[in-house]
């Protein structure tokens, strides 16, 4: 029979490799610095998410998950699209003509 100070300490241990295998929650970018407009947009590979978001420096832009298309943001504010978790192809697109350069970050 394990004594309790080496239990615990093969529980503290197994925590710690399962934390170690564990993906990071942190966001994943997409579309960094590329150029888009109301004709053109930009994909972004796929991935598992449940939200995105991205903005523009010169108009606004509209952002979305493989087919689901989320909210329109004016500039520099952040359009967010919303899905059950899964795996899609994020994207993001101008709302004007005029192109604008765009930043887009997915989290799971």
């Amino acid at each position: 029979m394990l004594k309790r100070g080496t239990l615990a300490v093969c529980l503290l241990a197994a925590l710690m490799a399962t934390l170690a295998v564990v993906p990071s929650a942190s966001a994943s970018p997409f579309c960094g610095g590329q150029w888009v407009n109301n004709a053109s947009a930009c994909f972004g590979a796929a991935r598992a998410l449940s939200g995105a978001n991205a903005y523009g420096t010169s108009t606004g832009v509209c952002v979305g998950a493989s087919g689901t298309a989320g909210t329109c943001a004016p500039t520099n504010q952040f359009a967010v699209v919303n899905v059950p978790y899964g795996t899609y192809v994020p994207w993001v697109g101008g709302t004007a003509s005029a192109l604008t350069q765009t930043w887009g970050n997915t989290w799971p």
